[in-house]
């Protein structure tokens, strides 16, 4: 990312892991399957944030192999939080918006604090 790149928009969510950062590039995906497709395609898995509807005990392998995670649905006690909670992942759950807003290879930098978790993206 340019260091000068300006913030197009900032979602707002429910945290999994309290004080967790990443930031990456989105990988949008609709399904698991379509997430495990488009990342057996790329060399580095941590460099990318994953975008869905909803995280369940179905994507926790994708879960475990990316920097971060930003939900359309989901909350500070729903089954997203309980798997990235156990991967120890930061996670931003129910913007309602995530999967519409961002786009393919826009970067995100995820920031959790307390019960709320912020996605910048650039």
């Amino acid at each position: 990312m340019n260091k000068d790149a300006k913030v197009k928009f900032i979602l707002k969510g429910w945290s999994a892991n309290s004080t967790l950062s990443s930031e990456g590039n989105a990988l949008i995906a609709e399904t698991p399957s379509d997430a495990r497709e488009q990342l057996s395609q790329v060399n580095d898995k941590k460099d990318w944030i994953l975008v869905c509807p909803s995280i369940d005990w179905s994507w926790s392998d994708i879960v475990n192999e990316v920097a971060g995670a930003v939900t359309d649905h989901g909350t500070r006690v729903s089954r997203g939080s309980e798997v990235s909670g156990i991967v120890q992942v930061a996670a931003v759950l129910g913007t309602k918006y995530a999967t519409s807003k961002i786009h393919p290879g826009d970067y995100i930098k995820i920031h959790c604090k307390g019960n709320e978790a912020f996605a910048k993206v650039y």
